[in-house]
């Protein structure tokens, strides 16, 4: 194993990693496949031209979106080398862009046959990341950038990671920052594509009955306000998936939460139901 894999491999154990899967990385040899990323890992951390740096990100984004290898090898040594280029180079925006789409492509490709003793590479990076509260709180900050691509793959990273990382890691990373549902709930306000992805977020996060009170601070947020404009822009109830998926948020708000159930009887918001059930 090569001095680059043994510093970056101290956090998490690639070779623990490789025996859990198998040949994905070798099995138990000492040289390992990873997809060729450790080299293009060495060109982003330590290159100096911005061109081969930005060439080397958008080839792992590419590796990692077909080889499990790739994607195994970047949850294993890759994550401190991408968080670096999320936390201190904002200012680039074609390298922020593509460590989001990289490690998007590392948790929510799932290839063929990369399934091995019921271990997926996809859920493996979702754990690992979302075990690490720092990196959860990083991505809502990222919330803040005016880039709309940013915001975009940030929202759709963590859509991918509540559905696969085990239940409850993304939710206490994202109740630990004072400000993390405020955040989501503003790309509410965001355009489509993004209001979009934020609706299919917000509706994970609130699925489990673990999750009250990340429920409570979305409706004092405003959520049903803006899930009935919502639903009014899209055609209520000649609307079509959009409009399925405000009902869904608001039907897990409101399910087995006493204190949600009261405040939307008490708001009125009670009175708009009959518009959306009309034919």
């Amino acid at each position: 194993m090569s001095s680059y894999l043994r510093k970056l491999g101290a956090k998490v154990d690639l070779g623990a990693v490789a025996q859990g899967v198998g040949n994905f990385l070798g099995g138990s040899g000492e040289e390992m496949d990873d997809g060729g990323v450790e080299e293009l890992l060495e060109r982003i951390s330590d290159g100096v031209l911005a061109d081969d740096r930005r060439s080397a990100m958008n080839e792992i984004r590419i590796r990692v979106s077909e080889s499990p290898q790739a994607q195994l090898a970047l949850g294993a040594i890759g994550l401190p080398v991408l968080i670096n280029v999320l936390k201190e180079e904002r200012e680039d925006v074609e390298m922020v862009r593509g460590a989001l789409e990289s490690l998007y492509n590392a948790m929510a490709t799932e290839l063929d046959n990369s399934v091995v003793s019921g271990i997926s590479p996809c859920k493996v990076n979702a754990d690992l990341f979302a075990r690490e509260k720092g990196y959860v709180q990083l991505l809502l900050s990222l919330l803040e950038e005016e880039d709309f691509y940013v915001r975009y793959h940030t929202v759709q990273l963590m859509t991918e990671i509540i559905s696969k990382a085990p239940q409850g890691c993304l939710q206490e990373a994202i109740l630990a920052s004072p400000m993390g549902v405020s955040r989501l709930m503003d790309m509410m306000n965001e355009r489509e594509v993004i209001r979009n992805q934020t609706l299919l977020l917000l509706s994970s996060l609130s699925s489990s009955h673990a999750n009250e009170e990340i429920k409570k601070i979305v409706v004092f947020e405003g959520a049903f306000e803006r899930l009935f404009h919502i639903i009014k822009e899209e055609g209520a109830a000649d609307g079509g998936i959009v409009v399925q998926d405000c009902l869904e948020l608001m039907s897990n708000l409101l399910r087995d939460n006493s204190s949600n159930q009261v405040f939307f009887r008490e708001s009125s918001f009670l009175a708009g139901v009959p518009s959306l059930l009309k034919l």
